[in-house]
Order: C-alpha cells, then sequence, then structure tokens
C-alpha cells in the first residue's frame, strides 16, 4: 500500500507551533496515515548515543516506504544534526535546519504529535520533517553505520 497522501490533505493534518517553540526532541511514537502506531523497525527518530554527539538524531525508515518488514525491505537513515557533530564525509548532503519543501514533495504518512515526514523527489538524498511553519531537510547517510570517533 501506497502511504503517499496528496499535498492538499496536509493542510487538515499540520498545526502550528506556537512561536518561539523550541525543536521537539527525538524519541515520540510514529503512526501511519491511518493514525495507528507504526513499529520501530518501520520508522524512528533517536539521539545519537556517541559522546559528544548527542546532538545528532538518527531517523531509520524502512525503504521503500510501502514495504513491511520482511518484503526485502532495506533501511536508509537520515541525520538530524543541528550542531554539525557528524563528518561531513558520512552524509551524502549538508543538513539544513531552515529548508523547504521542494516542488512535489509528498507527505509520507507517517507523523509524531510534533513533526510529519515529506518525502520529496531527491529521497535519495533528503528527506523532509515538518513541524509547524518549519522544515528541516535531513541528510541520507552515506553508510547505515556510523561509527562513534
Amino acid at each position: 500500500m501506497n502511504r503517499c497522501l496528496a499535498v492538499g490533505v496536509i493542510a487538515l493534518l499540520t498545526a502550528c507551533a506556537p512561536p518561539g517553540e523550541t525543536e521537539p526532541y527525538p524519541g515520540a511514537r510514529w503512526t501511519d496515515a491511518q493514525g495507528e502506531a507504526v513499529d520501530s523497525a518501520v520508522i524512528a527518530l533517536y539521539s545519537d548515543d556517541c559522546s559528544g554527539r548527542e546532538s545528532a538524531g538518527f531517523l531509520d525508515v524502512m525503504w521503500p516506504l510501502d514495504d513491511v518488514p520482511g518484503d526485502d525491505a532495506g533501511m536508509r537513515r537520515y541525520v538530524r544534526d543541528p550542531e554539525s557533530v557528524i563528518p561531513t564525509l558520512q552524509l551524502l548532503a549538508p543538513y539544513d535546519r531552515a529548508s523547504s519543501l521542494p516542488r512535489g514533495a509528498l507527505f509520507s504518512g507517517f507523523a509524531t504529535p510534533a513533526y510529519q515526514l515529506w518525502i520529496g523527489p531527491d529521497s535519495d538524498i533528503y528527506v523532509y520533517l515538518v513541524y509547524g511553519s518549519r522544515v528541516e531537510a535531513l541528510p541520507r547517510a552515506v553508510d547505515e553505520t556510523i561509527p562513534c570517533p
């Protein structure tokens, strides 16, 4: 089943963040387009546990998005790095904390109380976390394993 929804539908799902709201912390439970809880093997956002890199986060997403675990699906790791603690050589592109959705981006159907995951035509390089009026472009990791320094 394809989890993407038309861009117009997202207007009904988007909640506005209050002015001055701080960035939500990773770890919240994800739900799908039907509001059902999603297993962390399908999608998970969590903090890096390496010393000195705790500000970074990893978004692991089952790929392709319409697969179910066990159906020869792979996993992609995207990186949220607001303090630039992950070496740039380990990323396919730079993290962008103040991005915008590219033309053709679609809501994936995955959301937490704070975030929505959007997928653009550049999903081999970026996915987008939207909260309130903010958009973050998370680059894909070169390798799904990013070792501690």
